[in-house]
């Protein structure tokens, strides 16, 4: 059975945005989102259902969703899928984190994440709706899908992203009126680590580019902050730190005043060059190419 047997409707934006319809089978049989060992996905994964129920584990805790609920699944979580019951039809919403990343930028400035919120949600995989508040939610994905589906809109990825900012406004405004549902995170001492690395890391990521900072200002040392945050997150502390330069970077080669000198004087790099050849390895071209592109 391949998916197109499985699916009623596939939208594929650049690898980057999925939206899956299925129908008439399980998850268990989509072997794209069904790893059949317990794995990390390299994106952040919603998959509602409608009709029917399956059971997936995450964190290695079982999890029962069934009609009307939304699980979401972060590159954090580990995940496995057990098994699919009855008739069961529902949609998936995958983001890649790469991705994810371009929508915490909002005219040019970084909005970070809730770090509680992200910890509730973490410890809180699954919820359940009302009628109501369920179907609520298929005006906002069915624009997202629409967008995805106009290939010659001038400014088609960014007609993606805003359409992806509202659904998740739609979605964030449920789960608001559900919080007093949620389990207050109670957060083990590894994961305070993670949390208070977070903060140190919005707070310092421009001037500060070694890890032995953020381990000395944590009172640990480089090697145990490196594991907790593989163990907590999947990526080293040097990743971390890696990948908030580049969103700080990209941010900045999209504002036309900021030249490409400007931007690597900001990031504390020692020179232009320096910051190209740091650029290019993770973005993949220079920061001029960025910037046209």
């Amino acid at each position: 059975m391949t998916i197109k047997d499985t699916v009623t409707s596939y939208d594929n934006y650049q690898d980057n945005v999925i939206i899956i319809e299925f129908d008439r089978t399980s998850l268990y049989e989509l072997k794209n989102f069904a790893p059949s060992i317990p794995s990390r996905f390299d994106a952040a994964i919603l998959i509602s259902i409608s009709e029917g129920e399956m059971e997936i584990q995450i964190d290695y805790v079982t999890y029962k969703a069934g009609k009307n609920s939304l699980t979401l699944i972060m590159p954090t979580h580990i995940t496995y899928f057990i098994k699919g019951h009855g008739d069961l039809r529902g949609w998936v919403l995958a983001i890649s984190k790469s991705f994810l990343e371009t929508l915490s930028y909002s005219g040019g400035q970084q909005q970070q994440p809730d770090v509680i919120s992200y910890m509730q949600f973490k410890k809180n995989p699954l919820t359940y709706f009302s009628d109501i508040e369920y179907k609520s939610l298929y005006p906002s994905l069915d624009f997202v899908r629409n967008r995805m589906r106009q290939h010659a809109h001038l400014y088609y990825k960014e007609s993606i992203k805003i359409a992806l900012k509202m659904f998740f406004l739609d979605l964030g405004n449920i789960y608001l009126s559900k919080r007093e549902h949620f389990t207050t995170p109670t957060l083990s001492r590894k994961e305070e680590l993670f949390v208070d690395f977070l903060s140190l890391l919005r707070k310092n990521c421009k001037k500060q580019h070694d890890v032995k900072f953020y381990a000395n200002e944590l009172c640990i040392t480089t090697q145990y902050l490196s594991s907790i945050l593989k163990k907590e997150s999947g990526k080293s502390a040097s990743q971390w730190i890696q990948d908030a330069l580049m969103i700080e970077a990209k941010g900045m080669l999209k504002m036309l005043r900021t030249n490409v000198q400007q931007v690597a004087n900001e990031l504390n790099f020692p020179d232009q060059s320096t910051f190209g050849k740091f650029f290019k390895k993770h973005a993949g071209m220079s920061p001029m190419a960025f910037r046209k592109s």
